[in-house]
């Protein structure tokens, strides 16, 4: 189980423009579905997005490459311009309950943490809002 940051090139904040966040969950849904991953939690920003997920057995970087090149085509075309993630990606691989614990709250909390809302449950582009889409976490 891993957590996983990606960020857009140029720090660009066009995640949650209009319709971006829907089809980032579509894609993070496709792909998980593909790599037979689990989703566990996650948390889409202006310019970046974070992921608890098991990658399934291609692998962490296949996972990660299919999910950015897919979404940014679908994405460009829904904003008719030219965009792109950063190259790269932010990976911890989550080894305890208490690692995954912290990881899981960092991700929920990490709107509020941006001064983007008050409290998690305002932020609507986060696992918290789309509880029956996740896979359950194991309990260690």
């Amino acid at each position: 189980m891993f957590h996983v940051v990606t960020k857009t090139a140029n720090n660009n904040k066009w995640c949650t423009q209009n319709g971006i966040p829907e089809r980032l969950v579509h894609h993070l849904c496709l792909t998980r579905d593909v790599h037979t991953a689990l989703l566990h939690a996650f948390c889409i920003l202006p310019n970046h997005l974070h992921l608890i997920l098991t990658p399934g057995s291609a692998g962490l970087s296949a996972f990660m490459q299919s999910f950015k090149s897919n979404s940014i085509k679908d994405i460009q075309t829904l904003l008719h311009r030219k965009i792109s993630w950063q190259k790269g990606f932010y990976d911890e691989r989550i080894r305890d309950a208490k690692q995954q614990s912290s990881a899981v709250g960092y991700v929920l909390g990490n709107a509020v943490k941006h001064h983007l809302v008050k409290e998690i449950e305002d932020w609507p582009w986060t696992s918290f809002h789309f509880s029956s889409i996740c896979d359950p976490l194991d309990i260690w």
